[in-house]
């Protein structure tokens, strides 16, 4: 609150000083002892000493000169900073830009608190120290960080219970092989090992009993024709090659005489994958398959914008890893599960294949060895 008497009308039409903590509030008071006519001659920011305690409070001063008063006295006043004024306009013009200006600064003020927050959390912190040498990132960590505290009220160098928290927020299938059935298609950017993962998956399920086919979608060479003829031959599981888009949608009629089918679609950069193509058209929205976006752990996540694009516009359900083994850094799968908030079905891993559980995906993270399971034990 502004005190009486450092508001002070002075005796003879002297200019009027008006003592306010802004500058802002200063003009405010202005306005509202002098009207929207007052002269503003000058201001000047104050330091003076607090009458009760230690310290010192900062304070801006407005000399003013009120309405009807001789011109000649605002000449008179040399010593102070002139602010010329042409009349109540001109006045109400710089209220306002004073206004404007401190606005900036406070969400300046404010940006720079939620930054430093951000900073403080993961300041001497083993377990952020940690997730950060394993690659991912510090906007991930410390956003991560920040949930962990607000939702459980623990410290944020609080290990123990910040490993458990995200082990628990770590989404994935967490099941076993024989709760693996349906119809299930995969997709994801060129040369990721999609291809070997669908049949390794295919492999393990056969070897449950399932029956299970396998469906080459526009394959781009005779290579995979080949590969997809060795392995079904081999092990058991049924097989066909999709040369158009419309022998896929015609055989949906077909895929429930199957306790699995598994759709190894064309890369994302494919002619025939483009939004609103045949091919996306009928499947993104087609609720009798899962979709699956497959990431390789060698990947950029700062080069995951087109895929993420495309998760969305496929109206992807799941996410899955492939060649885990190839990255030196595990912790970037928490940018990954930023950038693609899914639950994760499938790893590869040193070319095995295995549904992902939490526990798993939280070793791998902290770079620990991960086993993957064998689907004939489950």
């Amino acid at each position: 609150m502004v005190s009486r008497n450092r508001n002070r009308q002075q005796v003879d039409s002297q200019p009027a000083v008006i003592s306010a903590p802004t500058l802002k509030g200063a003009y405010k008071l202005v306005k509202q002892q002098f009207g929207e006519n007052a002269v503003i001659l000058g201001s000047r920011s104050v330091t003076k000493r607090q009458p009760l305690g230690l310290g010192h409070e900062k304070m801006v001063e407005v000399m003013v000169q009120s309405p009807g008063t001789s011109s000649s006295r605002q000449s008179s006043t040399s010593d102070a900073s002139t602010i010329p004024s042409t009349g109540a306009a001109t006045q109400l013009d710089m209220v306002s830009e004073v206004e404007r200006i401190e606005e900036l600064v406070a969400s300046i003020a404010q940006q720079y608190d939620k930054l430093d927050l951000g900073a403080s959390i993961t300041r001497n912190n083993p377990l952020a120290e940690s997730l950060l040498s394993g690659g991912a990132s510090t906007e991930t960590i410390q956003k991560l960080l920040t949930r962990f505290t607000s939702e459980t009220g623990q410290e944020a160098n609080n290990r123990v219970a910040a490993l458990s928290w995200l082990g628990e927020n770590l989404k994935a299938s967490n099941c076993a092989w024989d709760g693996f059935y349906g119809c299930h298609a995969f997709m994801g950017p060129m040369g990721i090992g999609q291809t070997s993962m669908i049949l390794s998956a295919a492999a393990q399920l056969q070897k449950l009993g399932r029956r299970t086919l396998v469906l080459n979608v526009l394959p781009e060479d005779s290579s995979q024709i080949k590969q997809l003829q060795v392995e079904a031959s081999r092990l058991g599981f049924d097989a066909a090659v999709i040369q158009k888009p419309g022998q896929l949608m015609r055989s949906e009629d077909h895929l429930n005489r199957y306790d699995v089918v598994l759709v190894d679609m064309p890369h994302l950069g494919h002619p025939e994958m483009k939004t609103g193509g045949a091919l996306h058209g009928w499947l993104s929205g087609n609720t009798t398959f899962h979709r699956h976006m497959l990431i390789p752990s060698t990947q950029d996540p700062r080069d995951m914008v087109a895929t993420t694009q495309s998760a969305r516009s496929w109206n992807c359900d799941w996410m899955g890893f492939t060649r885990m083994e190839q990255t030196g850094c595990p912790a970037k799968l928490l940018d990954f599960t930023d950038k693609i908030p899914l639950p994760i079905s499938l790893v590869q891993n040193m070319g095995a294949v295995d549904i992902a559980t939490s526990g798993q995906l939280l070793d791998f993270i902290l770079g620990q060895p991960i086993n993957l399971n064998d689907p004939a034990k489950g």
